[in-house]
């Protein structure tokens, strides 16, 4: 009787056993399916992402601060380039009044009055900047120039509104 207790305890034990490693083994190549896939979607993100970082670096060139020339130009006056553009986007923002469309937006706001959203100093002359009236929107080149008493005047070269 205690031989048979015994046979019947090694017979499950082995079941029990062969269950484990047939249920772990489904389990590692699940895991293994689920490493590969998630492998090759970093991949394909790494070359979103050196697609994206490339066309940063093309778009990039035409900045202040990567334009030399340029910056010469701004120190030459005696501003930091960093300061420099902090100044000219006090300038333009300033111009966004509550109750009046800013000047150097060539369009009536229509929807509400137009504002200056974002600005990018391209070089030492240029600015370009987005301005909108909540519905309708555009885009303005500014050209600025600094004067011999270090006061900064602007002057819209051209622009456009986007059709809605």
């Amino acid at each position: 009787m205690k031989g048979r207790i015994f046979m019947y305890l090694f017979l499950f034990a082995v079941l029990y056993i062969i269950f484990q490693f047939v249920n772990s083994k489904k389990g590692l190549e699940k895991q293994e399916k689920e490493i590969a896939d998630l492998t090759t979607e970093v991949e394909t993100f790494r070359t979103h992402n050196d697609s994206i970082a490339t066309l940063l670096d093309k778009s990039s060139r035409f900045s202040l601060q990567n334009n030399d020339k340029a910056r010469m130009y701004i120190e030459d006056f005696g501003y930091n380039v960093y300061d420099f553009k902090k100044i000219l986007e006090n300038q333009i923002f300033s111009k966004n009044a509550v109750d009046s469309d800013n000047p150097l937006v060539p369009y009536s706001g229509m929807a509400g009055m137009m504002r200056i959203n974002s600005m990018k100093v391209l070089n030492h002359r240029w600015i370009i900047a987005e301005f909108t009236d909540g519905t309708y929107w555009g885009e303005v080149l500014l050209s600025y120039f600094i004067n011999d008493d270090k006061t900064i005047t602007l002057e819209v070269i051209d622009s456009f509104l986007f059709a809605n």
